[in-house]
């Protein structure tokens, strides 16, 4: 028999008493769940370094020119290192006045005449011009004694404790102007991420709302989906059309009314800074509008065919209705993982051990304080790091086999108006029960390989440094990097099929793997094409979401006249939007997935020649099934003109059963 365009592996042989998921499970993989137990006590020992040698404020408190943290009492250190360096010359080491205690000096000023020479103050000066030139006489004095030595100051503002000149407050001459511009350039970046920083603070309640928008955007969306599939397809695809329309045609305009604000007023930088962000985003959302147009005109065909694997789906989810519900405790979990994870990286990245080494500065030798981490820290921190990665992928884990159980009960239901209790929780005590070992082996291989990514894009990023003009290096390092991240597709790709037989028969990871494998190699054809039309389908819907948030957040940061940048909290609520929404359309996506398994084995069980041989599929996807796949052989008969043999393995299911039928007929007559 000829179902999906590949004939059945003769020495496959099937359980003729399989009736769906099985009950009668063993715990399989508990190697893999004792090492993740394991592991994350190590994680509790990575945690312990941290907090204890970690010191998150150095990480955003300013320093002087001789490393000292202002705001910080430096006698500590100072004495820890008079003992780790007890005889420092060349040059002499003034340990009182090198270490001294800056509690009271919390921020940073930077000297006009040698910026290198940053001092901790008490507070920012408050008069003085930025000028090349100073007074030194004592009736029109403009310097200060900072730290026993006289600078030239300048009226500036305190932004995340660093003193920046304030550039509008005076008249200046045309001398000034171009001299305070010539200075200015050493604060530009700087500034610019002061500002961002400001306007991400002041849009901190819409940050924190975006995604419970999306959550809500989600729900109605899945619900929608649930009761209108064929309607909500094309909906989404024209909703996608329109607001990535609207939301390009709006990045252009505010890219012309920001670059037409800065051209009649060049001092307001941020003007410029947002003409140049709009004018990106307004390229980028072009780009991606013309190439989803081209895209869907192309596969018209294929997506009305793909939309009957939606609506089978939206059945199964219609009948689970609690399913919908699921991601929000995949959403808590997550939440748990990073409200752990985050604190523990933010000590992890403030540990190290204080260090001096010697600098020179305008031709005079000193000493800096500097901080380093040992191998042992380096080490725990690539852990801390792997043990993300890892368990954020255990959890999707469970949710992609709970979801895969919940949907393969409904598939091998013959009655699927009476479903048995709970399916839901059912499938997820199962999952609990019996496979965290194996979801936790699939989780690991792909950690693997993305920590192997994350080392490589650093080793990359050093490796350009070093040798920035050798081509054959930085495309070996592309290729390698590029080869890898197909690697990890090709990975979640083949866990999400596997976690699917995980959930159906209970069997081991590897076991798993290999029947799922060798499933998709025998209905190859028809699963890429199917699969690849829905993914991008519900990845339409994740764009709509995604859009429809920032397009929210952007209307509401542009009624803030204190915001500059507001075009970057706006872009961060809509990346919120998109993983929101993402972890809602994984559970169309594993529905989906599931269904197309579930029936490729089908087909395979069930040739529909006899009433124990009746398939579980509806007749609807079965007619659609056999549509598509009677499109395929009618191009193959086209190859193959002076072939005029039929053989049984071309017949589809539909036209056995039809054969099936006429002969029954036939013997009762």
């Amino acid at each position: 028999m000829k179902i999906l365009s590949a004939k059945v592996d003769s020495s496959f042989e099937y359980d003729d008493d399989f009736r769906g998921p099985l009950d009668q499970r063993k715990c399989q993989d508990l190697f893999w769940l004792i090492l993740f137990i394991l592991f994350w006590l190590g994680m509790g020992f990575v945690a312990y370094l941290g907090f204890t040698q970690g010191e998150p404020k150095r990480l955003y408190y300013p320093r002087d020119w001789k490393g000292s943290y202002c705001g910080f009492d430096m006698t500590p250190i100072k004495d820890t290192l008079k003992t780790k360096y007890p005889n420092l010359t060349d040059p002499e080491m003034d340990w009182d006045k090198q270490f001294p205690n800056l509690e009271n000096k919390k921020l940073v000023f930077f000297p006009a005449e040698n910026m290198d020479h940053e001092f901790c103050v008490k507070e920012c000066p408050k008069k003085g011009e930025l000028s090349m030139s100073c007074v030194l006489t004592t009736e029109n004095k403009t310097t200060s004694y900072i730290d026993d030595q006289e600078y030239c100051t300048y009226k500036s503002e305190s932004y995340v404790k660093r003193c920046f000149p304030d550039t509008g407050s005076s008249k200046q001459t045309t001398e000034e102007k171009e001299t305070e511009e010539e200075v200015s350039k050493n604060w530009e970046n700087a500034g610019k991420i002061s500002q961002i920083l400001g306007d991400l603070v002041q849009a901190w309640y819409i940050i924190l709302a975006a995604p419970f928008a999306a959550f809500i955007l989600s729900f109605v969306w899945l619900g929608l989906m649930k009761r209108f599939s064929a309607f909500m397809v094309w909906f989404t695809i024209c909703a996608y059309f329109v607001v990535v329309g609207a939301i390009t045609y709006y990045f252009y305009l505010q890219y012309k009314t920001s670059k037409e604000k800065y051209e009649s007023d060049q001092s307001i930088e941020g003007d410029n800074t947002n003409s140049k962000v709009f004018m990106y985003f307004y390229f980028i959302s072009g780009g991606i509008f013309v190439i989803s147009f081209l895209l869907v005109i192309f596969l018209r065909g294929r997506i009305r065919l793909a939309i009957q694997i939606v609506k089978e789906a939206a059945k199964a989810i219609q009948a689970s209705k609690r399913i919908v519900l699921f991601p929000v405790i995949t959403f808590l979990a997550l939440a748990c993982l990073y409200a752990w994870w985050v604190p523990v990286g933010i000590f992890m990245m403030a540990a190290g051990n204080p260090e001096l080494k010697k600098k020179t500065n305008d031709g005079e030798d000193y000493w800096k304080l500097d901080y380093e981490n040992d191998t042992r820290t380096n080490y725990a921190t690539i852990y801390h790091l792997f043990g993300l990665f890892w368990t954020n992928a255990w959890i999707m884990a469970i949710t992609q086999a709970t979801v895969a159980g919940t949907i393969a009960q409904w598939y091998w239901t013959r009655d699927k108006e009476n479903l048995p209790n709970g399916p839901v929780k059912t499938s997820f005590k199962r999952i609990l029960r019996y496979h965290l070992g194996s979801l936790a082996f699939g989780s690991f291989i792909l950690a693997f390989i993305q920590i192997i990514r994350f080392l490589m894009e650093r080793l990359k990023r050093r490796v350009q440094r070093v040798t920035k003009d050798n081509r054959f290096v930085r495309y070996l390092l592309y290729l390698a990097n590029y080869f890898l991240r197909c690697l990890e597709l090709w990975i979640k790709f083949i866990n999400q099929n596997a976690y699917i037989m995980i959930a159906v028969y209970g069997e081991s990871f590897c076991k798993s793997t290999r029947r799922a494998w060798f499933l998709i190699h025998r209905n190859i054809l028809r699963l890429m094409v199917v699969n690849v039309i829905g993914d991008f389908l519900l990845f339409l819907g994740k764009v709509v979401i995604a859009f429809l948030t920032m397009g929210g957040a952007l209307a509401l940061c542009m009624q803030n006249e204190n915001m500059t940048f507001y075009v970057i909290p706006a872009v961060l609520c809509g990346l919120f939007g998109y993983l929101v929404a993402g972890a809602f359309m994984g559970v169309f996506e594993m529905s989906i997935d599931t269904i197309l398994l579930c029936f490729c084995e089908d087909c395979e069980r069930h040739d529909g020649s006899t009433e124990e041989k009746e398939p579980y599929a509806s007749q609807e996807l079965i007619q659609f099934m056999d549509t598509h796949n009677q499109t395929g052989k009618q191009k193959n008969k086209k190859k193959k003109k002076n072939d005029t043999s039929t053989d049984d393995d071309d017949i589809t299911l539909s036209e056995k059963k039809s054969i099936s039928e006429e002969s029954e007929s036939d013997e009762s007559d």
